[in-house]
């Protein structure tokens, strides 16, 4: 009988642990607010997921001061400089016709051996300045032009159609593409349309976010999932559809066919591609890729994008394993 009178408290258990995880999601959410991230997995996931769902991001392409229409890549950096800052940094972002600012030197030997890097928000520099970048800081390791074309949110099709556009094909024999697990939806439906271009341009900056009540029924149910899906393996992503997707995206633009191609990734934290390959793609020898393990302290904490520390990083690993002194 004893075991019948504990079973009726057992909804009220419950409640009340939950009720806990959710205090405790708070109590994370205002360490994050006075910039306070300890060293604790489940916290720093708490404060992710408040970052995120309160609103608190900001999201650098939803900004009109740093994006404007195209009717091809619905939007594209304005040509300026555009500060952009979040809890854990605060930074200027510049574009000119080359993609991402840099100090290029301009050389005899930069005529027809310039390099282009394409990828989305990780490889444009999202979080740090722009010497500060693993572009520019490769440009001055090599002496040649680096060109950083990448934009936050695109993926390889809308990479591969900014090159086409940027006038700088004659001028580089080598590209880097940096992809992203995420690329792979867009590489799968992105089509050029002008008619629905300015419509997702329009829904990209619109300031319009969801209401409190939700935003509030979104983290208490987060609050009680993230501890679960902590324990659950996140370390073990297949490429092989990436990869045979994102290398017919590649085949579909001859323009770059006899460019050298150096293909990495960066998924963010814990998020690695378990059989991602390492050397020449056997049917097409000018495609190579480069397995970069990245660690955890690469990436800003709770935003999740590359660090200082992680650009510099990837920099000196494509140097080291692309660019030493018997590839050149």
């Amino acid at each position: 009988m004893k075991i019948f009178k504990f079973i009726k408290y057992i909804p009220l258990i419950i409640i009340n642990f939950l009720l806990l995880l959710f205090s405790i999601y708070l109590i994370c959410a205002f360490l994050m607010i006075a910039k306070i991230f300890p060293n604790i997995e489940l916290v720093n996931a708490y404060q992710k997921n408040f970052y995120i769902e309160s609103g608190l991001r900001k999201i650098w392409q939803n900004d009109l001061e740093c994006v404007e229409y195209d009717n091809e890549l619905i939007y594209v950096p304005k040509l300026k400089n555009c500060n952009f800052e979040n809890i854990e940094f605060n930074t200027n972002i510049s574009f000119d016709q080359f993609g991402r600012y840099s100090n290029h030197p301009y050389t005899k030997n930069n005529k027809n051996n310039s390099i282009a890097v394409l990828g989305d928000s990780f490889a444009m520099g999202w979080g740090v300045n722009d010497d500060e970048t693993f572009s520019a800081l490769l440009e001055k390791n090599l002496n040649r032009n680096v060109y950083n074309l990448s934009v936050s949110s695109y993926g390889t099709r809308r990479e591969l159609i900014r090159l086409e556009k940027s006038n700088l094909l004659n001028s580089i024999d080598t590209i880097i593409l940096a992809y992203c697990y995420n690329d792979y939806g867009e590489n799968l439906n992105f089509k050029k349309d002008s008619l629905k271009a300015l419509e997702n341009f329009n829904l990209v900056t619109s300031s319009s976010t969801s209401n409190n009540w939700k935003k509030l029924r979104r983290m208490f149910r987060y609050s009680v999932q993230i501890p679960g899906d902590l324990f659950k393996e996140v370390n073990n992503l297949d490429f092989t559809h990436h990869r045979d997707l994102l290398l017919k995206v590649i085949s579909e633009h001859p323009s770059i066919k006899e460019k050298k191609i150096y293909i990495f990734y960066i998924n963010g934290k814990n998020l690695n591609f378990r059989d991602f390959p390492n050397g020449k793609y056997i049917q097409n020898e000018n495609i190579e890729f480069v397995n970069i393990e990245l660690l955890n302290d690469h990436y800003f904490k709770i935003d999740g994008h590359l660090n200082k520390k992680g650009h510099k990083y990837i920099a000196d690993e494509l140097y080291e394993k692309v660019f030493d002194k018997s590839k050149i």
